[in-house]
């Protein structure tokens, strides 16, 4: 029969590991924001740029203060110069959106790595008593 810390230190093992799984798939999709933050940007903010007619309504309706004044729509390099601005910029806070979240993956990972292994020892040496 198990002890009560055994059961314990085992039960603290099951989640340590569900943790682990979860993380890693979070981890997972941090890494492809990071790779590929064109896959992973929101889709509002994507398709507000894929043409200069998307932006110049985006631009209108979400703009800057100043955007939001214009009466007459840029000239289309001037549009396509904005629009492409705006696109780094969103592609770039993706990145950083996702360097975030693996830091904070590779927290979870740590701790649960950490709750595993010193309770797979309490396991371990309860079931000896």
């Amino acid at each position: 029969m198990r002890s009560k810390l055994e059961v314990y230190a085992l039960t603290v093992c099951f989640a340590s590991l569900v943790i682990l799984a979860i993380s890693a798939g979070i981890g997972g999709y941090a890494i492809i924001r990071i790779i590929k933050p064109d896959f992973t940007i929101n889709d509002y903010e994507y398709r507000s740029i894929q043409s200069n007619d998307d932006f110049w309504l985006y631009m209108k309706l979400y703009g800057t203060t100043e955007e939001r004044k214009l009466e007459q729509r840029p000239t289309e390099e001037d549009l396509t110069k904005r629009r492409i601005k705006r696109l780094n910029r969103a592609l770039v806070n993706e990145r950083r959106d996702g360097v975030q979240t693996l830091v904070k993956w590779a927290i979870f990972i740590l701790v649960g790595v950490i709750s595993l292994f010193v309770h797979w020892r309490i396991a371990s040496c309860a079931s000896k008593e």
